[in-house]
């Protein structure tokens, strides 16, 4: 780890990728095909960076504050949702 935003850029994509890995739907919730693609790609493309960081691929200042700030936002969206990425975009609320 060279600076202090790829570690936080590390954690932040692997509590995505986690918590939508651990996700549980509750027996009466509804099966939304696009939504679990959605997650399939959120969880491929956090993992893929938390392992190209990780493995020191990342070169110096390719992940910045801007790129922390949303993936922040969104673990903290998806931990407060319980992993129910259909409860974070509710579009058809």
């Amino acid at each position: 780890m060279r600076d202090p935003v790829e570690l936080l850029t590390l954690f932040a994509c692997t509590s995505i990728c986690l918590r939508l890995i651990t996700y549980r739907r509750s027996p009466d919730a509804r099966y939304r095909p696009w939504v679990s693609v959605c997650a399939w790609l959120l969880i491929v493309c956090s993992g893929g960076q938390a392992i190209h960081i990780a493995l020191g691929h990342a070169a110096p200042g390719e992940t910045t504050l801007w790129q922390l700030g949303i993936l922040l936002v969104l673990a903290a969206l998806l931990h407060v949702a319980r992993g129910n990425l259909a409860r974070v975009l509710r579009l058809d609320a």
